[in-house]
């Protein structure tokens, strides 16, 4: 994977160029604004087709046209709306439209069915993206049939979409026929042209413009094809803008870097740019400009040959490059009306020192074996420009984490960081790297940094990339059943404080307990004060936890009350967590064994990734009474035997026991409640997952999960302090399943 410093090479580039052609000559129509205002025309009908519930869908688009335009044969940009595949309108595209017009040329923004069939997946996406791409090639055909009428130059046809309408312009460039997968319905669906009206005239475009969209399958991108350009943030996690599974769809996906690299390795002309810190959606306000620049481009290459080109400049006049990147190149002239244009690499003849690498002839340097300087050159049109490149290697490589603990039913990932001669972090993939076990009869490791432990014992972990290396220690701890952590009998090592409380004592009783020699009597006061949140028993002491438990448990015999536990840890790297007892101790009769899981912890301080092994820090109980201000409550808790459980079966790595059956939300705990409560839910598999609340309006009022997440059960804390009483909603989303419950809140 290329790292972020790559990246924002290529996007400083791309952006250099893009405003130096937007200030190089004010007033240039398709590349500049040179209308004040527009005429829209709506509602048009465009075509018709069997939709997924089997009904005929109607299909309309919008069309502006620059107000008071003289010429009649312009380029037309067909726009394609967002949504997820089953959402949104064509409404959503309007602004852009506008924007096109006021630039000189014809736009659209289309309708075209919605919706994906379940099981929600490969088949079922490209199923809905067939019935998109047929539908935007029905506009197609609909204009060419309607030329004459609206003023539209066919041999200059465009599309730009947005998100969902990004995918389906970019399959509509580059899926062919032959492409289609088996398992995808056409017998159903149709062929790639489909049939949604206006038949017997061309499909084909020159050109497409994807805002925050993707491809399925990469491969699918062939030399010859239309041009691209690509506009995405750096921290996209619905579509991802180089490769990974879509936080939307479920799905792998290659977004707009992907599409770029591919593009240029086949000698398709491209362009795009790239924002740091930005996610789905980033970098919109520069859509605009960067598109009309780019669609510019297209029609002046496509009208004029290499010597209408003057003043050739290369992308970068310096650059550092370091050992395992690359860079790509961009040669840049000014067309006959003095605007800077990016130029094909087919145009370009690109060379280099030989000492410092070599150079593709679309324009990728590859820094060689060893650091060094020299000069990359570009020549076109008998004129050559120059690029000072100095390349450079690593310093030192850090493998993570340095020391952890793991069993033999979980694997445990690896990573390494790689550092260069100037400290900068770049992210190389660590299948690049030698990875060795020097203990392989306690645990292994493989080509993708995984380690699966084999026995209980300790072992160091060796990373290393031509002459550098680095170590960590992994140490396996398998149990079984249940270990005690304390008995619970003497009170040494531990402290006893407490939160907002009038007295607090804490003895041992013999007379009292669930096994062993005794139990810790614990005796209370506190009076109310509505300004103090809760009040809170600590029992405090650290010890060390030994492998991987599922679940703490205690057993508890309470005075009544619907007190609350919870238990505080750390982990390896100081980050602290907490687990939560999973009922109230009202038990006043006998002892209550209250439990909670250690396989979801609620992150307090730092990272939520838990680096094993963990210390035990502290029970804590929050204590229940009358909400009555001035009034005291008092009262006894007798707790005991604290311990571990962990899985029963020690059978090897990711043991499918452990692996839950399916997909589960449950109902929260408490609920009623004020001011907290607590949801909790069960992935079977590796998924994106949100967890959302909603009001009783359908408002989203918060997101308390949007992550990735790996099979499990998890508990999360919600705290309704700041809500107002009244009922809400709780929505669990992970791929296809989907599950929503009520609870309410009470002040």
């Amino acid at each position: 994977m290329e790292s972020f410093y790559r990246f924002l090479a290529k996007t400083l580039t791309i952006i250099v160029v893009f405003i130096f052609a937007q200030v190089a000559n004010a007033g240039t129509r398709y590349k500049d604004i040179v209308f004040t205002s527009v005429n829209a025309t709506m509602n048009v009908p465009f075509g018709s087709n069997v939709n997924i519930d089997g009904s005929n869908d109607s299909l309309f688009l919008d069309f502006y046209t620059p107000a008071g335009d003289t010429l009649t044969s312009r380029p037309l940009v067909i726009c394609i709306h967002g949504g997820s595949l089953v959402s949104g309108d064509r409404s959503e595209m309007g602004s852009f439209c506008t924007d096109f017009a006021k630039r000189g040329y014809v736009a659209a923004t289309i309708d075209y069915r919605l919706g994906i069939e379940s099981p929600k997946g490969v088949t079922t996406i490209l199923e809905a993206l067939l019935r998109g791409v047929q539908d935007a090639k029905a506009a197609v055909r609909f204009f060419r049939s309607k030329a004459a009428e609206y003023g539209i130059d066919t041999s200059r046809i465009y599309l730009e979409g947005s998100s969902a309408g990004s995918m389906v312009a970019v399959h509509d460039a580059y899926w062919n026929e032959d492409e289609i997968p088996p398992d995808v319905n056409q017998t159903k669906w149709g062929d790639v042209d489909g049939a949604s009206g206006n038949p017997g005239y061309s499909t084909a475009i020159k050109g497409i413009i994807n805002y925050c969209g993707g491809i399925v399958n990469p491969t699918w991108i062939n030399a010859g094809e239309v041009p691209v350009a690509s506009i995405d943030g750096l921290d996209d996690t619905i579509i991802p803008q180089d490769s990974g599974t879509s936080g939307d769809f479920g799905i792998e996906l290659y977004g707009g870097i992907a599409i770029g690299r591919i593009a240029t390795r086949l000698g398709v002309y491209n362009q795009g740019v790239y924002f740091p810190g930005q996610g789905h959606g980033g970098g919109v306000d520069s859509l605009p400009g960067f598109s009309s620049n780019f669609l510019y481009s297209l029609m002046v290459l496509s009208s004029s040959q290499p010597h209408d080109f003057t003043s050739m400049v290369l992308s970068a006049k310096s650059l550092k490059v370091f050992r395992y990147d690359s860079y790509t190149f961009t040669t840049s002239a000014l067309d006959p009306s003095g605007n800077r244009i990016i130029l094909p690499s087919s145009w370009i003849q690109y060379s280099c020192d030989s000492r410092i690498g070599s150079i593709q002839p679309w324009g990728v340097f590859t820094p060689g074996d060893h650091s060094d300087s020299g000069y990359v050159y570009a020549k076109f049109n008998n004129t050559t420009d120059s690029c000072f490149v100095k390349t450079y290697g690593i310093q030192y490589i850090l493998l993570k984490p340095k020391f952890a603990v793991t069993d033999t039913l979980r694997a445990l990932q690896l990573s390494v960081d790689t550092y260069d001669a100037d400290s900068v972090l770049h992210n190389l993939p660590i299948t690049m790297f030698t990875l060795t076990s020097t203990n392989p009869s306690v645990g292994t490791v493989d080509s993708t940094g995984v380690f699966a432990g084999k026995m209980n014992g300790t072992t160091d972990i060796i990373a290393s990339l031509n002459n550098y290396s680095d170590t960590s220690t992994i140490r396996v701890e398998s149990a079984s059943g249940v270990v005690s952590l304390d008995a619970l009998d003497s009170l040494g090592g531990w402290t006893f404080t407490g939160a907002n409380l009038d007295s607090l004592s804490v003895t041992l009783a013999t007379d009292q307990k669930s096994t062993g020699n005794a139990s810790f009597k614990i005796q209370y006061k506190f009076t109310y004060d509505p300004s103090k949140s809760t009040y809170m028993i600590y029992l405090s002491k650290d010890v060390l936890v030994y492998g991987i438990p599922d679940s703490i448990y205690l057993d508890v015999k309470s005075d009544g009350r619907n007190h609350r536990l919870y238990y505080r840890l750390s982990d390896a790297d100081s980050n602290l967590f907490r687990a939560i007892g999973r009922k109230y101790l009202n038990d006043s009769v006998a002892f209550d064994n209250i439990n909670a899981s250690m396989t979801s912890l609620s992150p307090l301080t730092g990272s939520t990734k838990i680096a094993y092994p963990l210390t035990f820090k502290r029970i804590e109980i929050q204590l229940a009474g009358d909400q009555v201000q001035g009034v005291s409550t008092s009262g006894t808790i007798y707790v005991d035997n604290l311990r571990l459980k962990y899985p029963g079966n020690v059978t090897g790595v990711m043991a499918p026991l452990l692996l839950p059956g399916k997909f589960r939300l449950e109902q929260n705990y408490p609920n009623p409640f004020n001011p907290s409560t607590h949801f909790r839910f069960t992935i079977a598999d590796f998924r994106f997952v949100t967890l959302k609340v909603y009001d009783l309006l359908g408002r989203e009022v918060a997101t308390l999960v949007s992550e990735r997440k790996s099979p499990g059960t998890y508990e999360m804390n919600f705290d309704g302090s700041r809500f107002s009483s009244g009922i809400y909603f709780y929505r669990l989303t992970a791929g296809s399943f989907v599950d929503t419950k009520k609870f309410v809140l009470l002040k």
